[in-house]
Formats: structure tokens, C-alpha cells, sequence
């Protein structure tokens, strides 16, 4: 039904609902506009449109519903619309072109944790391709789920400016550590590195104090004291840490394969190494006895040397909360502290076998390979201040000159250290030599 009336705010307010659809003309006033009309819908909403015929076709346009677009606007608008199609233009096409136009940009611009999801997909084809390991994408995903998620995981990435992306860190900076923070800015700034602009790239990382905790000796008697009333396991795990000096998630999840019996020598997989090579750790008497008791007592086919049911992983993992074995050890042992960072981790562990091997007058770059450094200024860095060995015997011989004393008698208690310091071997090898040159 169509029906034709003036278009009065007061007319159209007593418009009555239908059961079927009509629609109304405006006509008749001095300002009415040929071609508006309004539809009258039995849901009781009613719709401003314009219709005009342009290169022999009806072109309906829909302006709005009343009374949200008044009269005199549907009037101005429906003017306007007339005025484009006389000109050739088409205002639904406009619009169609406007909404796919909106579509577009919003499937280009992604969210932050849109970008993450696809950050982590690469990150795991890395991992298959042996560029990357699982254990530095279980660090970025716990980073990303602890740090940044609830912060910024709901952004559009094109919104973030670098005043946004500064104070951010800015507020990671002020619950967390430095250390947290640089975390946070290394992955962000690995998640923005392929967009057109990056809003982290120019800040910088900021220096943190190198942690330097070492165990002392009365403090590793301690410690092998608690470890007496642990389940056999964690007692192995934790005297394998200290004595290879090697990081935990290796430790964690060494591999029966891994070890070579004869030779005495456990490889670590390039997969597990953040060097992206594999490294060769000689294995002490003391470690290879451990070895050989769980060898003789682990299950059939058992793929880890410290197996745990209970964890994903198959192998135990480190749990920093209360009742933790490593938490219960330390405790035992008075090597927990409420203080903020004085409490004995067992990345400590790794720094202690290196620190004491540096200090006994050990080589720096023997140090590194213990390590696994993929360059030795990393371990000098680090450990280079320790060896002091050398600095006492020349201290010995200058104050022998000093105080006028017997630089040989220095000079001798030099060579009886360096002869303690050899293997049986060795020692007896230099007698050899020595009875050799006497005959």
C-alpha cells in the first residue's frame, strides 16, 4: 500500500504499526522532496529511502530510520543524493565500495595477540627446522601470558603508538625487574619486526646487574647435607646440575641416548642448546655412578634419565613454589632468605662449578667449553675477575723483591702448587722425564 502525505514530525509520530508493509510519499508542502518516502514496517521501524531512475533503472537509496534522521535531514540528504545520481554517480555503489573498503582494513589490521598467534606458528616451524628451541618458545609464551597478554592482547597493532609502546614498558618496569622488562621488549620487538612500522625498534635495553651468586664451600657441604633426606631423584638431579654445570632445562631433560657409557661423555642435541650446536660435556666418575645406578633401576624404554609421570614434558621440570624439591632442599639446607633475590637458584649451581674452577687456577677457555659458550668473552664476562691465581704468584715475586726475601723459595712454592695441581698421570709422566734426563 502506498500512500501519499505531507511529511510533519506530528504525522509521521502518528503513524500506526501495521500488519503488512506500506509506504508513505512525502508530498504536498513547499520542502518536500519527490522521490523520499518512507517504508512502514510491522516490526514498527520506519525507514527514510529515495528512489530516482538514473540510465533507465529505479535506484533505491536507504537514508535512515526516523526519528533518528529527522525530516529536514532526510530532505538534505535525499537533495544530495539526487544531485550525485544526476552527475553519474551511484551513492549505493559508494557505499558498497566504503563497506568492503572497512572489511579489508579490518582484516588487515590485526590485533596483538592475533600478530602473537602468528609469531608463535613461525616460531614453531623454526623449532621443527632446528633454528629455534621448545624451551625458548615455552620462556616467550609464559613472557607473553604473564607480562603482555592481559595489557596489550586486545589492541589493533596499528593503534599502538611509541609513546603507548614506551609506557608499557615504562609499567612492566615498576612491578617487575629489569630483567622481566628487557624480556618483554625482546619479544615485542621480534612479534613487530616484519609490520610497516615498529613502535618498539627504538627502545633500547636497559643494563641489569649480572647476578654473581656462588655457592661457598661450607654452603655446598650444606647442601649435600639436605640432600640426604630427598627421594633418590631429586638427590641425582640435583648433584648431576652441580657437578656438570650444565643448564637445568638440559639436565631436566636429558635423554638416555644422549649419554655415551664407554666414553664417559653425554651429548646435548643442537635442539636443547642455545648455541644451535651440539655440545660434548665430560662426564666425572661421580656423575657417571649416578648414571649407572638409574640405568639399572629405570623402567624398560624409558626415554628420560629423570622421568616424571605427572608432568607433560615426561621429565620433572622446576617449580618455584612452596613444596617444591628444589624449595625444600634450600630450605633444609638455610640457603632460602626473604629477601628479594638471596635466595640460592639453581641456575647458581651452574655458576658455582664455573666460579670454582676459575678460582683454583682453572683455564678460561676449558671453562667455556664446560659451559657451552658459543663465544669465550662471554665466559671472560663473566669469570675472567676470578682468576686470581696468577696475580698471587706474581704478587708473591714482587714482594719477595719488596721485602728482600728469597725469590727462589716464591718462586718454588709456585712449582710445588702447579705439580699438586696434576693428575696422577701427569705427575707421573714429569717423574719419567725427570729420571729419564738423570740417566
Amino acid at each position: 500500500m502506498n500512500t501519499e502525505i505531507p511529511f510533519t514530525k506530528r504525522s509521521l509520530e502518528q503513524l500506526k504499526i501495521p500488519q503488512k508493509r506500506y509506504r508513505i510519499h512525502d508530498i504536498g508542502l513547499r520542502d518536500s522532496i519527490k522521490g523520499l518516502f518512507l517504508d512502514v514496517l510491522p516490526s514498527g521501524k520506519t525507514i527514510f529511502r529515495f528512489r530516482r531512475k538514473r540510465l533507465g533503472r529505479d535506484v533505491t537509496i536507504t537514508i535512515g530510520h526516523f526519528p533518528t534522521i529527522t525530516i529536514e535531514n532526510a530532505r538534505k540528504l535525499a537533495t544530495k543524493h539526487a544531485s550525485e545520481l544526476a552527475e553519474g554517480q551511484n551513492p549505493n555503489e559508494v557505499k558498497r565500495q566504503q563497506k568492503l573498503d572497512a572489511e579489508l582494513e579490518r582484516a588487515l589490521s590485526m590485533s596483538v595477540q592475533q600478530l602473537f598467534d602468528v609469531f608463535e606458528v613461525e616460531f614453531e616451524l623454526k623449532i621443527k627446522s632446528g633454528e629455534r628451541r621448545q624451551k625458548s618458545l615455552q620462556d616467550i609464551r609464559a613472557t607473553w601470558r604473564t607480562h603482555l597478554q592481559p595489557r596489550i592482547g586486545h589492541l589493533p597493532i596499528d593503534k599502538l603508538t611509541e609513546q603507548e609502546a614506551s609506557n608499557l614498558l615504562k609499567l612492566i618496569l615498576t612491578k617487575r625487574s629489569v630483567s622481566v622488562r628487557n624480556k618483554c621488549l625482546t619479544l615485542l620487538k621480534s612479534m613487530f619486526a616484519e609490520q610497516q612500522t615498529n613502535p618498539f625498534a627504538k627502545i633500547k635495553k636497559l643494563a641489569d646487574t649480572k647476578r654473581e651468586r656462588i655457592l661457598s664451600q661450607l654452603e655446598v657441604k650444606n647442601l649435600l647435607e639436605a640432600l640426604n633426606d630427598e627421594e633418590a631423584i631429586y638427590r641425582d638431579v640435583v648433584m648431576t646440575l652441580l657437578l656438570t654445570g650444565q643448564r637445568k632445562s638440559c639436565v631436566f631433560s636429558m635423554e638416555w641416548k644422549e649419554i655415551d657409557h664407554q666414553r664417559g661423555i653425554w651429548l646435548i642435541p643442537t635442539t636443547k642448546m642455545k648455541v644451535k650446536k651440539p655440545h660434548a660435556v665430560p662426564l666425572t666418575k661421580e656423575v657417571m655412578e649416578i648414571l649407572e645406578r638409574r640405568s639399572s633401576e629405570a623402567k624398560r624404554g624409558e626415554k628420560y634419565v629423570f622421568p616424571a609421570n605427572k608432568s607433560l614434558s615426561g621429565h620433572i621440570t622446576e617449580k618455584s613454589g612452596k613444596g617444591s624439591f628444589w624449595w625444600r632442599i634450600t630450605e633444609r639446607a638455610g640457603l632460602r632468605s626473604e629477601k628479594k633475590g638471596e635466595s640460592v637458584t639453581i641456575h647458581d649451581l651452574r655458576r658455582t662449578i664455573a666460579s670454582w674452577s676459575v678460582m683454583r687456577g682453572g683455564n678460561i677457555q676449558t671453562t667455556s667449553k664446560l659451559l657451552g659458550h658459543s663465544d669465550i668473552s662471554i665466559t671472560a664476562s663473566t669469570y675472567a675477575h676470578l682468576d686470581v691465581e696468577q696475580v698471587r704468584a706474581e704478587l708473591g715475586i714482587t714482594t719477595a723483591q719488596l721485602l728482600g726475601t728469597d725469590i727462589q723459595e716464591s718462586k718454588m712454592d709456585k712449582l710445588v702448587k702447579e705439580i699438586e695441581q696434576l693428575s696422577e698421570e701427569e705427575r707421573r709422566e714429569l717423574l719419567l722425564r725427570f729420571e729419564y734426563s738423570f740417566n
